[in-house]
């Protein structure tokens, strides 16, 4: 429908013959495509009056007048003065008073029609933004019952909240008007925002996701928003507008299945979205690792180093002082693209070592078309690894058992000549040299201390199979203090039920018996003690401060052998689950045999271990059945 703009052209110059006109500009104006009206009044109301064209033929302050309270009236009038009127007084009040157009005669027609055209041209544009202008902020209105709202300028300040979003967040309007919009989205959208989001916009795109808002109280708030750039007649932003939708508890509702889906893994498993944010860990992995909720977890990766296995060797997979949401953009990109092809590594800074292999998977999200959450599984097989690591220590155990065997059998034989031979010299000394029996005892003390440490090895290395017979718990400690001693005389002395041990000590070979396998019990005392000189080698505590103490008791039913030093103790983190893996030290100075191994050892020979840290040090508990004999009941 064409818009049909009115024209009030108020002239003196009127004649009664009204086929002609003294004044040549009324017949200009009537071949407008308009409603023109000619008249000799000066109008009384101005509403509906698009054009107002005087000419009157004497100026008066009447004429003024009629332009001010016209524009009053209507704001978007335009008005047009013909006049034969100079000066500039006259110029200056029609401009003060709003005067579209000033025209001074004399003046041709065809300049008045073409003035005429050009306002009737921007009373139109004037009516049809006027038009828009109404209908936006009807929209807006709607949008506004229904919707959240916020209006705000190219850089970011508020113009404009409805009162839904501000009883949702908890605000006045006044306390959001005039504030930068990001005060009010929580900080992790903050970059995404600023640099995309402006990007689409000034491309001309739409932008439409979800963003999570901050309520007064801190809580975060869900909402789909749409994104859109108002702008002006040159193409530039004049204002961004956002529409958005609560979607807090569908939101909710997505992620408790989600976490119901995850909860069920007993391995680490993190869910994230398309940014990288992780989300949710499973519970069971928190409940089961001392975790109170999700950003208790989070906080710990930063103290953990993350390698991949190559066949170089491990390798790190991020840099130190990376965010959580690097870490794991990093490692799902490296998994995704099969750069990780073995398995992830995590050291901690008990330098404790955690084996995972690593899976992903991806599912779409139902709220935002091509968007995707993201899963990965953490599948820890740190218990196969150590398995591994305990199989094979045992094979080298039985390896370094059989050499010991051999290397024994091998000793003895020259041993048995050396002590023939020199029982033979001796006693001819006995008879031409007396004077030099005195050097042949610290030749036999020799020989029974190599033949005391072959003892230890053979009884150690133990061959055929290994069955539960009647052994001496107490030789047992003897056989292990004997074959460490060479490395603890120069590290810490050892003593034993409260006499300090050495190679020539008498003991009881038939104390405290009990059903068992010596070498496997002998094994077990050899681990403990190597795990304490372990502790000492790397301490800075004086030789002459240092002590292992050895205890032995037994009664009709138990046999209990403690074993003590002050070499600082267990940290308190694993004093736990110090079974649960091998931690013998540097495996160039040690066995490379666990605590584990001994523990399975007392296990299957029905007794019981336990440690625990006092005076500075850790004590190791042991009891084990005592034996008793049983008589035939006839």
């Amino acid at each position: 429908m064409t818009e049909i703009l009115r024209i009030v052209y108020v002239t003196d110059w009127i004649s009664d013959d009204k086929n002609h006109y003294p004044d040549p500009f009324g017949e200009v104006l009537e071949g407008l495509s308009a409603d023109v009206s000619i008249q000799s009044n000066l109008p009384e109301f101005f509403e509906d009056i698009d054009l107002l064209v005087l000419h009157p033929i004497q100026m008066s302050g009447d004429i003024f007048d009629t332009i001010s309270r016209s524009k009053s009236e209507n704001p978007a009038i335009k008005t047009v003065v013909i006049s034969s009127a100079h000066g500039s007084d006259l110029f200056l009040q029609a401009i003060d008073v709003g005067v579209d157009k000033y025209l001074l005669k004399p003046l041709l027609p065809s300049a008045v029609q073409k003035v005429a055209e050009r306002l009737m041209h921007q009373s139109l544009e004037a009516k049809h933004a006027q038009k828009a202008y109404k209908q936006i902020n009807l929209m807006f209105g709607a949008i506004s019952k229904t919707s959240l709202l916020i209006r705000m300028e190219e850089n970011g300040l508020i113009i404009e909240v409805n009162d839904l979003l501000c009883r949702l967040l908890g605000y006045q309007s006044e306390a959001m008007i005039g504030s930068h919009w990001m005060r009010f989205v929580e900080r992790r959208f903050w970059v995404f925002l600023r640099s995309l989001v402006r990007d689409r916009l000034r491309s001309g795109d739409i932008y439409r996701g979800v963003i999570e808002l901050v309520s007064i109280k801190g809580e975060l708030i869900t909402v789909d928003s749409t994104i859109y750039a108002v702008r002006d007649q040159r193409g530039e932003i004049e204002e961004i507008v956002c529409i958005a939708q609560d979607v807090s508890e569908v939101n909710r509702a997505i992620l408790a299945s989600m976490e119901q889906l995850i909860d069920a893994e007993p391995s680490l498993t993190v869910l994230f979205d398309h940014r990288y944010e992780a989300i949710l860990v499973n519970q069971k992995y928190l409940e089961s690792n001392g975790f109170t909720n999700n950003q208790d977890f989070f906080s710990s990766c930063s103290v953990y180093s993350w390698m991949a296995e190559t066949t170089y060797g491990l390798e790190q997979i991020v840099l130190g002082g990376c965010t959580r949401k690097e870490v794991i953009e990093s490692i799902f990109h490296q998994v995704h693209s099969g750069e990780i092809q073995g398995r992830i590594v995590t050291i901690d800074l008990n330098q404790n070592t955690q084996y995972y292999t690593v899976h992903i998977s991806s599912m779409p999200n139902p709220m935002i078309r091509d968007e995707e959450y993201h899963i990965l599984y953490f599948i820890d097989v740190t218990p196969l690894e150590r398995l591994k690591e305990s199989k094979i220590n045992d094979a080298k155990l039985m390896s370094v058992g059989r050499l010991a065997a051999a290397i024994t059998h091998e000793i003895n034989t020259p041993i048995t000549y050396i002590k023939g031979n020199l029982e033979l010299l001796q006693m001819e000394c006995e008879d031409k040299i007396p004077e030099t029996l005195s050097l042949f005892e610290p030749i036999q003390e020799g020989i029974a201390r190599i033949e005391s440490i072959v003892s230890s090895m053979y009884e150690f290395a133990g061959t055929g199979k290994e069955e539960m017979t009647l052994c001496s718990v107490n030789m047992t400690l003897i056989y292990a203090l004997r074959i460490v001693m060479n490395r603890s005389k120069h590290i810490v002395p050892i003593r034993i039920n409260g006499e300090l041990f050495d190679r020539n000590s008498k003991y009881d070979k038939s104390g405290c018996m009990t059903m068992g396998i010596s070498t496997r019990l002998e094994q077990v005392w050899i681990i403990i003690l190597n795990n304490a000189l372990d502790e000492y080698e790397k301490g800075t505590i004086p030789y002459e401060n240092r002590h292992i103490d050895v205890r032995l008791t037994c009664n009709e039913e138990w046999i209990t052998v403690t074993i003590s030093d002050n070499a600082g103790g267990i940290p308190e983190p694993i004093l736990e689950g110090i079974f649960d893996f091998a931690i013998s030290g540097d495996k160039k100075k040690s066995m490379g045999i666990g605590l584990n191994v001994a523990k399975a050892i007392i296990d299957k020979h029905g007794g019981n271990v336990k440690v625990t840290n006092a005076n500075q040090g850790a004590v190791f508990e042991i009891t084990l059945k005592t034996y008793e004999e049983k008589h035939d009941v006839v």
